[in-house]
């Protein structure tokens, strides 16, 4: 009997520590580090930094389980998720009905396409844009906004549509808009006022348009994953931990969410 009850013990011992290995296992987190200031280079340390970075900090913290950071190109995020060479990504991606035919979304900011010029440029308003040459990254969403909006608010008002010109990023874009190669560029609202702070030559082109939700990606045989890591951001949400954050990063308050959602629908 006592070997009998030993071997149980033993048993039951493993199967915990095994538990607890399991639970402290490395979340791999892909990201792409060239989205300031949410995912980014420190040029002086050359370590990661930016708000996605901290914000994946304080969820490893609240889960108990560490982030292993993945650094991988941006066009590759979706892939890598699905193929399993991450768990999960942080970039800010935007969440659209194409995209979660193949990955999953814990959504956790919004964000807008915002016109933005140079101060010296004539073209204050977004309406002024209509016929204009815009840069816009060519891996994101927003040329689909802007074939939107050149529907809905350039042609209602027998204006010519706003002129697309691909660019490989929003850095390519804005450095064609100093070349005098576009005439604005189109970029998340999100990102804008921590750029303009780095950079006085630009400017605000109007309020943004189209406002979409942002997710952290995972894989769609991960929801379990992805449903902890919502309730660990929720938590950051009520307790303020999100919106400090927000603030050290300067992200405008309009891109805050009160309730996490999931593949844009509340959590279940």
């Amino acid at each position: 009997m006592k070997k009998i009850l030993a071997a149980l013990l033993s048993t039951v011992c493993l199967a915990g520590i095994a538990h607890s290995a399991l639970a402290a296992e490395a979340i791999k987190a892909g990201t792409y580090p060239s989205y300031p200031p949410l995912d980014m280079r420190d040029p002086a340390s050359n370590t990661l930094t930016g708000f996605d970075i901290e914000l994946g900090a304080a969820l490893a913290q609240k889960m108990g389980r560490p982030f292993s950071w993945v650094e991988t190109n941006y066009s590759e995020l979706i892939a890598a998720t699905k193929t399993g060479r991450v768990d999960i990504f942080f970039n800010g991606m935007f969440d659209t009905p194409e995209r979660e035919q193949e990955i999953g979304f814990v959504d956790y900011l919004r964000s807008g396409s915002q016109f933005v010029s140079l101060t010296s440029s004539p073209n204050k308003t977004p309406l002024s844009m209509c016929g204009k040459r815009i840069g816009i990254s060519r891996m994101t969403s927003a040329p689909a906004v802007l074939a939107r909006w050149n529907a809905s608010d350039c042609a209602k008002q027998g204006l010519a549509a706003a002129i697309y010109v691909p660019a490989e990023n929003s850095v390519d874009a804005r450095m064609q808009m100093k070349q005098g190669r576009v005439d604005a560029v189109m970029m998340d609202s999100l990102t804008v006022p921590y750029v303009i702070a780095q950079d006085k030559s630009l400017a605000m082109v109007g309020d943004p348009i189209e406002y979409t939700l942002m997710g952290i990606g995972v894989a769609k045989n991960e929801m379990a994953l992805g449903k902890a890591v919502a309730v660990a951001l929720q938590s950051l949400i009520d307790d303020g931990s999100v919106g400090k954050l927000m603030v050290k990063w300067n992200l405008p308050t309009t891109s805050a969410l009160s309730k996490v959602a999931i593949d844009n629908r509340p959590v279940q």
